[in-house]
């Protein structure tokens, strides 16, 4: 009987026999970044992303390691092993991570999305002996609506924000979020200013190929009124004073959660996310089909609870030291 290890590691997966590490939060020799989040990313001696992904990691960090490109559906050839990305969803670049080994299939979503997107194309289920799924929005309570319906109301609280004599500000991540709230917004010719964090990162997904409705950046002439974009952390005295009275969204899964609007400290809130909700995680598990299926990250441990009672084999990766493929 031969076993073969996989690890909780350093913030990420870790496969002994490969030398390779899956998103790890600390400097490794070898590495898969899944995409360009700043916590997926470090500076490894060697890592593998996508394209888009290298390209948005190198405009927010262009001091790393050697970070080699790498196409969806091209193979690499490492060490007692073959890496081949898929698209994941979650943002421009985003990849799922196949690792073909003599003793089975492994995959790693990373952070995973499978409904369609304005800036990604949604994950795809990928046949595999071994599941390392991503489990951020893992609890029964995470199933969001119709991402249709959450853009229509909150276009329709942009439109009442404005017609009050106010800016509304949308809060989003500079990376990802703030890009498919611009996408969302095209058909309303509406006035469009964004963070310069955000605008600089929409420039690159510009640059990769993405379009979008016109947009300025925040902090040069813009017309009034305008809708915001910026992320989330922004400090809202400044905006002040460039937008005068204001108010604020926030755009994310934890929106589900209604403590969230007291807690943000916001004016609304709307369940956009880019991530997966609970029962496309499920499901995902349920379609790849593989013998085992291991949680990480996120409700790891509620997620492979509920993939049990639905028929499957589950296990959080970090509860346990080592874990198995005969």
């Amino acid at each position: 009987m031969i076993a073969y290890p996989i690890l909780w590691e350093s913030g990420g997966v870790y496969l002994p026999e490969q030398h390779l590490w899956l998103d790890p939060r600390k400097p490794r020799p070898r590495a898969v970044i899944s995409h360009a989040h700043s916590d997926h990313v470090a500076n490894h001696s060697l890592a593998y992303a996508t394209p888009a992904t290298r390209r948005l990691v190198t405009h927010r960090r262009p001091r790393l390691g050697t970070l080699e490109a790498v196409n969806y559906g091209q193979p690499i050839a490492l060490e007692r092993c073959r890496v081949t990305f898929y698209p994941a969803g979650h943002v421009l670049g985003s990849a799922q991570s196949l690792v073909e080994t003599d003793f089975g299939r492994i995959l790693y979503t990373g952070d995973l999305k499978t409904r369609g997107g304005f800036t990604s194309a949604p994950a795809q289920p990928i046949p595999a002996d071994v599941l390392v799924l991503e489990s951020t929005f893992g609890k029964p309570h995470y199933r969001f609506p119709d991402a249709a319906e959450v853009i229509a109301a909150m276009v329709s609280w942009c439109k009442s924000v404005l017609d009050g004599g106010a800016t509304p500000v949308l809060l989003g991540y500079s990376l990802g979020k703030g890009q498919e709230i611009l996408s969302a917004l095209a058909a309303e010719g509406l006035t469009i200013a964004l963070h310069p964090s955000s605008f600089g990162v929409t420039e690159v997904y510009r640059e990769l190929g993405c379009d979008f409705p016109p947009y300025e950046r925040l902090g040069e002439t813009v017309r009034r009124p305008a809708v915001v974009i910026s992320p989330p952390a922004v400090r809202r005295h400044g905006l002040f004073d460039q937008v005068g009275e204001f108010k604020t969204a926030a755009l994310t899964g934890w929106a589900m959660d209604r403590s969230l609007k007291d807690r943000l400290e916001v004016d609304a809130i709307f369940p956009l996310s880019d991530h997966a909700d609970f029962e496309e995680l499920c499901c995902y598990a349920e379609q790849v089909g593989a013998s085992m299926t291991y949680t990480v990250l996120g409700f790891d441990e509620e997620l492979a609870t509920h993939l049990r009672r639905r028929g499957l084999r589950a296990k959080p990766l970090g509860a346990v030291d080592q874990l198995r493929l005969f």
